[in-house]
């Protein structure tokens, strides 16, 4: 079981820190708490030039996990992928006893808290710049495990209903029906090239920024979970969970991507619509959030009501 860091470093070392490790170019930072931080410690830095960053400490410190972070963090910047930019990290603990890393600190308010004062005009523009985004980041080949993701799919979407099982969500009924329904859909999975995944796109994890003409799309947050998978994962996530919150960014987000929508890719997306429930279930209650777990219990109940004959 990994640590848990119960007692986060002090302001007066995150500041020490942050001038070694940048330096001398975060020399008499201003340090402030960062109440948004959900696995990580955070912190706002402000530069005495007013420049301004986010200085993050993992919850519960994972060194490897970290360093396939960082590798994805240049990946991000190369490819131009829309995200707050890593600057300076201590993977080696050379500046505090907990791995850190230190990336920009892009001013506004992400989409869930700022969906409700969005006008039809925002969210067509919104929907427009975030299909670009995910497009630019879809294109990121990305091969983090030599498995095949249909071999890699089927193991988890497998384990995912049999843990709902145990959890009473599936009883042996709806298991056969959830199992039958991917089995007659699994050769679509055959073949699938991976390239980077989000794998959380929530409207927390999408950045907006409020300017002269109104809302923008400006970053992608969050990469901790992200894959090299089906980027229709995404898709179907984005689409089926997240968007609906905002109808008029539907339409726009869909001509901007412009993903292929064939036969095969439609039954991909059948597969991930229950897979991403089964997952949710699971996933929600190991993190200790009834509410969203309660969400896609209700949703798989839906989906099996639709397949009883």
């Amino acid at each position: 079981m990994q640590r848990t860091l119960t007692v986060p470093p002090s302001q007066d070392e995150i500041a020490q820190a942050a001038d070694e490790i940048s330096g001398g170019a975060l020399a008499g930072v201003r340090v402030e708490p960062w109440p948004r931080g959900r696995s990580h410690h955070a912190y706002v830095l402000t530069t005495p030039t007013g420049e301004q960053f986010l200085f993050k400490v993992h919850r519960r410190p994972h060194a490897g996990r970290m360093r396939r972070f960082l590798h994805l963090a240049e990946l991000l910047a190369a490819r131009k992928v829309p995200h707050a930019a890593v600057r300076w990290s201590d993977v080696d603990r050379q500046t505090l006893p907990v791995p850190y890393y230190i990336q920009d600190f892009i001013t506004g308010e992400d989409a869930a808290r700022s969906s409700g004062l969005l006008s039809f005009t925002d969210q067509h523009r919104v929907g427009e710049e975030l299909g670009t985004g995910l497009r630019i980041m879809h294109r990121v080949e990305y091969v983090d495990t030599p498995m095949p993701w249909a071999t890699e799919l089927d193991d988890r979407l497998r384990t995912r209903a049999a843990e709902c099982r145990f959890l009473d969500a599936l009883d042996q009924s709806s298991h056969a029906t959830v199992i039958s329904f991917y089995e007659e859909r699994r050769a679509a999975l055959e073949g699938v090239e991976r390239r980077l995944t989000h794998d959380d796109l929530n409207l927390a994890n999408l950045l907006l920024q409020r300017r002269g003409d109104g809302w923008h799309f400006v970053a992608f947050l969050d990469f901790e979970r992200a894959r090299g998978r089906d980027p229709l994962l995404d898709l179907v996530r984005l689409e089926s969970w997240t968007l609906p919150a905002c109808p008029a960014m539907m339409t726009p987000f869909r001509d901007s991507y412009a993903h292929v929508d064939d036969e095969r890719a439609r039954r991909r997306a059948q597969i991930y619509e229950v897979y991403l429930l089964l997952a949710g279930i699971v996933w929600y209650r190991q993190n200790e959030l009834p509410e969203r777990e309660r969400f896609c219990r209700e949703r798989l109940a839906e989906w099996l009501s639709t397949r009883r004959t």
